[in-house]
């Protein structure tokens, strides 16, 4: 695959991640996070609403954040290989991270299911990887993958009896359900300061869950990928699609294995419990199903009549920054007090057309701006804030 090829498909592929973000938070209703117990429903009104939730968490949610974190670690990787990974880059890297943490903390005081901050946190510890061998750099990707870190703090919990990842899970009804009231009807600052507060319960949400160990795999994984140029290999990802088809099934299985074991004795299961036997599976196939879609996107890539089709999310996945804000920007106008306040007002299954309509707005918008200008609006502040930081 010639370079030109290799560089289209990664763009490609973040545009069509985009689109399953874009889907997964409008169906959220840009909520992000538990709803209080009198508005647990707000986003399943009727049948169809909860058979759309029902493909979205099947198909989407959990695997595209995935792709998106592998996206960063190889846009290090690529970085890193034109830059052939000397001092100044280093230092250049990390004040990008820094100017990407204050357009992240923005973001978040506006939505506080961001995702920059945390990438821009995680992202200062990947110089660290510059030198690891590609053995070890893929142990150590596959074990936080596996989040064999909370695997093992779950045990831990459950010999104990102790909880080391806090209390998130078990936040109060009472502050459920003043940060609902705040987002349905607040005042644009009552938002801003709610999520101000809600960095903690974010990391909190992280460490819990065992996404960041997972987000950060990721990061080294798309190091190690870069590395080893595999999207110069397209035939790569053919056995990579059988493995992860294999791993799904497994998974799948011991997943579903659980559940109806639980169901025909009768077990009480706590979020601790569940957290303990099906995490690890879980996030095991939330895993094989982003490497099945990764694989599958490159591999129709190589072929003339698809290729034409994929192209439609190029322009998207390279003003990928611009892509992911503006969506936030749509989708908070649209359901929080500060704009049209829709938040819980209708289900899943018009919020994803919602999201499909925006999404299309945003490929226009997308190819429109291409053909006048050589990066997208954030993409060109965020590389003039990092020019101004060689001074």
């Amino acid at each position: 695959m010639a370079k030109t090829q290799r560089i289209e498909v990664i763009d490609v592929l973040r545009g069509f991640t985009l689109l399953g973000i874009g889907i997964i938070h409008f169906t959220e209703q840009y909520y992000a996070g538990a709803p209080p117990e009198e508005y647990q429903n707000f986003t399943t009104h009727n049948l169809f609403d909860q058979i759309v939730m029902g493909f979205v968490s099947f198909l989407i949610s959990g695997k595209f954040f995935m792709i998106f974190s592998f996206l960063f670690g190889l846009s290090f990787a690529i970085q890193l290989n034109n830059n052939q990974g000397d001092a100044h880059f280093v230092r250049r890297f990390i004040w990008r991270l820094i100017i990407l943490f204050a357009i992240g903390a923005i973001h978040h005081l506006h939505y506080r299911g961001d995702i920059l901050t945390i990438y821009a946190m995680l992202g200062f510890l990947l110089p660290l990887f510059i030198r690891v061998s590609d053995k070890w750099l893929l142990i150590i990707a596959v074990f936080l993958i596996a989040n064999v870190p909370t695997f093992l703090t779950r045990v831990v919990e459950f010999i104990t009896h102790t909880s080391l990842t806090g209390d998130f899970f078990e936040t109060p009804q009472s502050e459920l359900l003043q940060y609902y009231n705040t987002v349905k009807s607040g005042t644009y600052f009552d938002i801003l300061k709610a999520n101000f507060f809600e960095f903690k319960s974010k990391m909190q949400f992280q460490v819990g869950s065992g996404r960041i160990y997972i987000t950060f795999g990721l990061f080294l994984l798309g190091l190690y990928a870069g590395r080893k140029n595999i999207f110069a290999q397209p035939e790569i990802f053919k056995k990579w699609i059988k493995w992860a088809l294999w791993a799904f099934l497994i998974c799948f299985v011991v997943l579903l294995t659980i559940g109806l074991t639980v169901s025909a004795l009768k077990i009480e299961m706590d979020y601790k419990m569940w957290g303990l036997f099906g995490g690890m599976p879980y996030d095991l196939l939330n895993a094989a199903m982003a490497t099945i879609y990764v694989s599958l996107t490159v591999i129709l890539f190589q072929k003339e009549k698809w290729k034409k089709r994929l192209l439609v999310f190029l322009e998207a996945g390279r003003m990928g920054l611009t892509t992911y804000i503006m969506q936030t920007v749509f989708g908070t106008l649209i359901f929080f007090s500060y704009g049209l306040g829709l938040l819980g007002e209708f289900g899943a299954g018009l919020a994803v057309g919602i999201a499909l309509v925006v999404f299309v707005l945003q490929i226009a918008f997308s190819k429109w701006w291409f053909t006048r200008f050589q990066y997208g609006p954030l993409e060109w502040v965020w590389r003039r804030l990092t020019a101004m930081g060689r001074g």
